[in-house]
């Protein structure tokens, strides 16, 4: 549905009556906010991720063939991070749990080449992209009824696209998604690590 219709308004304007945002609360300037996990385009892009991992397990089992070869490194107790084996330590090393170090190297690819061909036919023959494309479908229809959509002011949806929200602390300022708490929130301690690790990187 295009958002420019008489219908999307309509069912825009039923959707945020008696609605306040979602985050800050505040009952002007609002609009409907579908979470960036439910949007068409985020499901199709992380089907078809799986979908190309499954394909490269799936091309490595059937097309091509690896030998394993030591790197001549071993790591061991006393020294845990992989050396090579002729390495003189400076006092007698503690060989428990010693484990040689190899690597995969590839000597055949019957299908070098042609992977994204192959790529495409797997998701033919084995109806995977069948599957893909009736859950894109279900999630643009789902999009449509805004069975997911929140309302969000006009500044906290702002915020929400540059993958921000709302501090649950303070309730004022945002913060990135990979925060718990906006900085101003943070306990001293915390504001502190942050404050160091800072000046480490810019010194």
């Amino acid at each position: 549905m295009k958002r420019n219709t008489k219908e999307w308004k309509e069912k825009r304007a039923e959707f945020l009556k008696g609605k306040t945002c979602a985050w800050c609360g505040v009952s002007d300037s609002l609009c409907i906010h579908t979470p960036r996990a439910f949007s068409p385009a985020q499901i199709s892009s992380e089907i078809y991720s799986a979908a190309y991992v499954r394909f490269r397990e799936v091309y490595r089992e059937k097309y091509q063939k690896f030998n394993c070869t030591s790197t001549g490194k071993h790591r061991h107790k006393s020294h845990p991070a992989w050396h090579k084996a002729s390495t003189v330590h400076k006092t007698e090393p503690d060989h428990t749990d010693l484990v040689e170090q190899y690597i995969e190297v590839l000597v055949e690819d019957s299908g070098e080449g042609s992977f994204k061909n192959l790529y495409h036919e797997w998701l033919e023959e084995s109806g995977i992209k069948e599957l893909i494309e009736e859950e894109i479908k279900k999630a643009g229809e789902e999009y449509e009824s805004l069975t997911n959509a929140i309302a969000l002011c006009k500044r906290c949806h702002f915020a929400s696209l540059k993958g921000m929200n709302l501090c649950p602390v303070c309730r004022n300022k945002y913060k990135s998604l990979n925060y718990e708490t906006c900085f101003d929130c943070l306990p001293k301690d915390k504001k502190a690590e942050v404050l160091a690790r800072q000046k480490r990187e810019f010194s």
